[in-house]
């Protein structure tokens, strides 16, 4: 039961009814293009497991072919058979155990087992290594590994939080009879001391009210007493609270009588306090009513002097005004003097830049003319030599083109004897093919009659062994004494009969011997035969690999005459054109350098390079000096029109009336009044300083006696306020102080005496207070108790106490035995998944055979438990970090590691007996070279440990390699071909010939 024999499809998809394909029990190959329906195969086998196919989920339907109405697989195994039925309303049904191939296996954890250990299907998106985190997580969680842990620890949370409830509810059922007994306790306290302060004669509640009521009269406190607790009948609590107010009220007046007292005692010193200031504050008024005058006096004096100083600088304000209108004046005529000097000067250097300018151009244009005249001609000689340069270079490249046509007659004689010698090969090739076909038809010839040969020898070899064996139970069984033969009946005697039994044990059927011959003779025949075709085959093969060597020398070839034919040297379609458009191009180069060589030699001769080179220094010093000299004359023009315009500037104005002399004299006078009236300003200014600082000191002294006159006054203020907080009007007087203390010692007497009488009134009061308490507490007991006695009352409140008790004691054993086993199963989950990443260093073994890039040989696989969901991911290093494997790999690679991961957990995770690999295409995005590393990796697996392989593959060339790889190996193994037909898909054991191309070719 541990291998697939055949699978049977009818109607599935593409396939046509009843398409068997017997699978080896080595490795299975299935053929056929894109679209044809190898992934069908693997999904009938998926439904016959599990009667799904998990791509089309609940569209079952869509797997059923088109025009028909229901499609059935069958798998036969050894000993097991199970089908699967789809029908017309796309219910499926299942035949056959496979509780045998599954053990012990849920039937929804099949499916995702499967593509964790067997399956490699093409939907990507399913893989571990490009999975979601829940996802790959939960297929993990599948194994049946640890199982029975996370369904428990899945089942745990429901069960803790029915606990927790109970727990919390017996809790408060604790809290609340606890609650009660402590109420209990208290009602029966309060009532005892109660019923203990409510002993002796009490006045009536209404004599009560009148007594506070007296009370408040006398002391004129009533409207400081909430209105309304007085009235009559009198109730308890606002008794209480009347009594307790006027209290209060008498003891804040007795505090404020008390600091009335206290405070006249400083009444003395309030009163000798007020004298003394009332000295003070005349006598300084006094002073500044002198310091006020003398103030004044001064002022006045200041103010005079300030007036003179003022019409002493106006005066000297004219006179300096006067003076600068003279400087101006004097000023004016020294600049205009000076101006018309400087007009003529300027004029003068204006005329001398003129001159050097015309000098200047003349020079420049004489030695210009020099210069273009020699860089006219250097430039036609020039000219032509470049000229004579572009067609030498053009000569070389067709020089270079004569050299290339040599190269491309040698590539097509080449080509020509490669087109020969590959038609020679082709046709050996055929006759070779020939001389195979015959050589295996031989060989096979052979193998026939090595096999009727064996077959013969065995019937004969069996025949004589049953004989043998007959003989030997009648001799074993033969009487020593018995003389005639139990066969034949012939008498012989009891010595010549054994005699003759013994010979008949020893002797050989000569027929057996002729038989072990012929058998003999074959099997050399069959030797020597499979030796010539594997001769024959090797010579086929070795032609094969010269025909394809010369077909790539062909194609280089034909690149290289297809190269000279694009040359922009060539371009040209054959050889001949090519030589013939080289001749006619440099037949053109030869004329064109003997025309310019002639139109050179009439040109005027070329002067040499120093002569050249002073010209045009020459000439370029002339247009330097000239570039000077226009500078300095436009630097002349712009100075004597400066001049010109200053001296306009001074001359536009009214002329002068006075002489130079007249204005120095005026001049002179006024200096003079300048300098007396500046002597007399300063003699006003030093007076006026003098008295300014007189007049500070005066209004220093004024201020300072306002600022004490100030201070007493507020002294005698604070005074008269202290006097009057006593409650004394006027101003101070002891004879008014001691009046005061009297009255207020008396009104404390009284105060006392009323006190004294309400605390009276209190303590009935509060008795009264007590037995409203003591029988309120009493009412209260018995409407809990009901119809207990009190002592019953409390015998049951702690009796439910201790059971409440009991019952939280053992939840909360029962919780945290649930929290061990939570902890527990966490334990051995985590187990599990430990275990689970113990596949990596299997699967990073086999990483290294398969992926080359040497990151990948480092992938590792991540299996966690987060909020009580698996979570599973494989990442591969990048850099410093680690990148999930779907952001940087490409579809080979992750194709590689998740073949790779699959045949790591098929190894450490055996769930079923059947060792079996369904790999869907996964080579497709690989060549050869890459998909010998994966194929190499699949025997081993075949070898060493016993797995079926069915690999599916569109690449004809992977197959035949595939299959000769594991045929030399000694591995049973089959190809089979999908066939597109009228009547649907079919299956057919072996590959189809090709109609194009040359196929190679095996021994077997």
């Amino acid at each position: 039961m541990s291998k697939l024999e055949s699978i049977t499809l009818t109607n599935l998809r593409k396939f046509g009814s009843n398409v068997t394909i017997e699978l080896s029990p080595g490795a299975t190959i299935l053929l056929a293009p894109n679209g044809t329906g190898k992934t069908t195969v693997f999904e009938a086998i998926e439904l016959g497991l599990t009667g799904n196919i998990s791509r089309l989920g609940e569209n079952i339907l869509h797997a059923v072919r088109d025009n028909e109405s229901c499609a059935d697989v069958s798998l036969n195994f050894a000993g097991l058979t199970v089908s699967s039925r789809i029908n017309e309303s796309g219910q499926v049904s299942q035949d056959g155990d496979l509780s045998a191939l599954f053990p012990n296996i849920p039937p929804t954890d099949i499916p995702f087992l499967l593509r964790l250990t067997h399956l490699l299907d093409q939907r990507e998106n399913g893989w571990i290594v490009q999975a979601e985190e829940k996802e790959a997580g939960s297929q993990l969680a599948r194994l049946p590994l640890g199982r029975d842990g996370a369904l428990a620890r899945t089942s745990l949370p429901a069960v803790r939080r029915s606990l927790t409830e109970q727990k919390n509810r017996e809790e408060d059922n604790l809290r609340l009879f606890e609650q009660k007994l402590i109420e209990w306790n208290g009602v029966i306290q309060e009532r005892d001391v109660a019923t203990v302060g409510a002993v002796g004669a009490l006045r009536p509640r209404d004599d009560l009210a009148r007594a506070i009521s007296q009370v408040a009269e006398k002391t004129e406190s009533h409207d400081q007493l909430p209105s309304g607790l007085l009235v009559l009948p009198a109730n308890q609590d606002n008794l209480t609270v009347a009594h307790s107010a006027l209290i209060e009220v008498l003891r804040q007046k007795v505090e404020r009588t008390q600091g009335q007292i206290a405070g006249l005692a400083e009444t003395g010193n309030l009163v000798e306090s007020f004298g003394l200031m009332q000295a003070r504050l005349a006598a300084l008024n006094e002073e500044l009513k002198s310091s006020d005058l003398t103030l004044e006096a001064h002022s006045k004096v200041r103010s005079d002097n300030a007036t003179l100083l003022q019409e002493h600088q106006a005066g000297m304000l004219v006179t300096q005004q006067e003076r600068i209108k003279i400087d101006q004046a004097l000023e004016g005529l020294v600049n205009e003097a000076s101006a018309r000097q400087q007009v003529q000067h300027r004029n003068g250097a204006l005329t001398q830049a003129g001159t050097a300018v015309t000098a200047a151009e003349q020079q420049c244009r004489t030695l210009r003319e020099r210069h273009e005249s020699n860089q006219m001609v250097r430039n036609q000689h020039s000219q032509f030599d470049n000229q004579l340069v572009s067609l030498d270079q053009a000569e070389l490249r067709l020089r270079d083109g004569e050299r290339l046509v040599v190269q491309w007659e040698l590539s097509e004689q080449r080509l020509r004897a490669n087109r020969n010698e590959a038609d020679q090969l082709e046709e050996d090739l055929e006759r070779l093919r020939a001389e195979l076909a015959e050589q295996r038809a031989a060989l096979e010839g052979f193998k026939v009659v090595e096999m009727t040969a064996r077959a013969e020898y065995q019937a004969l070899s069996s025949s004589a062994d049953t004989i043998r064996q007959a003989v030997a139970s009648i001799a074993q069984h033969l009487p020593p004494d018995l003389e005639d033969c139990p066969l034949c009946l012939e008498h012989h005697g009891a010595v010549k009969l054994q005699d003759q039994v013994a010979k008949a044990l020893k002797a050989i059927d000569p027929s057996l011997k002729v038989a072990e011959q012929k058998l003999r003779a074959a099997a050399q025949d069959v030797n020597s035969n499979e030796s010539v075709v594997t001769t024959a085959l090797e010579a086929f093969q070795a032609c094969q690999t010269a025909l394809a060597h010369l077909g790539e020398s062909r194609q280089e070839f034909e690149r290289e005459i297809q190269a000279f034919r694009i040359d922009p040297i060539l371009a040209s379609d054959s050889v001949p054109l090519a030589k013939e458009s080289l001749r006619v191009q440099l037949e053109g180069v030869s004329a064109s350098r003997l025309s310019l060589l002639e139109r050179r030699a009439d040109l005027a001769l070329l002067i040499p390079q120093e002569e050249f080179d002073q010209a045009r220094a020459e000439f370029e010093g002339s247009v330097h000096a000239l570039d000077e000299a226009r500078i300095e004359y436009s630097d002349a023009l712009t100075r004597r029109d400066q001049a010109v315009s200053t001296l306009s500037n001074l001359t536009a104005g009214a002329p002068l009336a006075r002489t130079l002399e007249e204005l120095t004299i005026e001049k002179n006078q006024l200096d003079l009044r300048v300098s007396d009236l500046n002597g007399k300003v300063g003699t006003l200014q030093s007076i006026l300083d003098t008295q300014q600082s007189q007049l500070i000191e005066l209004s220093s002294v004024v201020r300072l006696n306002e600022e004490a006159i100030r201070q007493v006054q507020s002294q005698i203020t604070s005074v008269r306020a202290s006097w009057h907080a006593l409650a004394l009007e006027g101003d101070p007087l002891v004879e008014a102080a001691q009046a005061r203390g009297d009255r207020l010692r008396s009104a404390m007497s009284e105060l006392y005496g009323h006190i004294a009488e309400l605390e009276i009134v209190g303590v009935e009061i509060a008795s009264w207070a007590k037995l409203n308490d003591s029988q309120m507490a009493q009412r209260f007991i018995d409407g809990l108790r009901l119809d207990r006695t009190e002592e019953a009352y409390e015998a049951y409140l702690k009796g439910a106490i201790e059971n409440a008790r009991g019952a939280f004691n053992r939840l909360s054993k029962l919780a945290d035995a649930m929290d061990t086993l939570d902890g527990s199963l966490k334990k051995e989950i985590a187990n599990v998944q430990k275990h689970v990443r113990k596949v990596e260093p299997r699967w990073r073994a086999l990483l290294k055979r398969v992926v080359r890039e040497s990151r990948f040989h480092d992938a590792s696989l991540k299996f966690v438990n987060t909020y009580n969901r698996d979570r599973a991911g494989v990442s591969v290093p990048l850099g410093k970090i680690s990148a999930p494997v779907p952001n940087i790999a490409s579809e080979a690679q992750l194709t590689d590691l998740q073949l790779t991961f699959l045949l790591s957990m098929a190894m450490s995770h055996q769930w079923s007996p059947w060792k079996a690999l369904l790999l869907d295409d996964p080579t497709q995005h690989h060549d050869l070279v890459h998909a010998s590393a994966v194929f190499d990796l699949l025997r081993d697996y075949i070898v060493d440990h016993g797995f079926q392989v069915v690999i599916a593959t569109h690449d004809a060339l992977q197959a035949r390699y595939f299959l000769r790889k594991l045929q030399n190996d000694g591995i049973e193994a089959k190809i089979w071909s999908l066939v597109p037909t009228d009547n649907g898909v079919i299956a057919e054991e072996g590959q189809r010939r090709q109609s194009v191309g040359v196929a190679p070719l095996t021994a077997g």
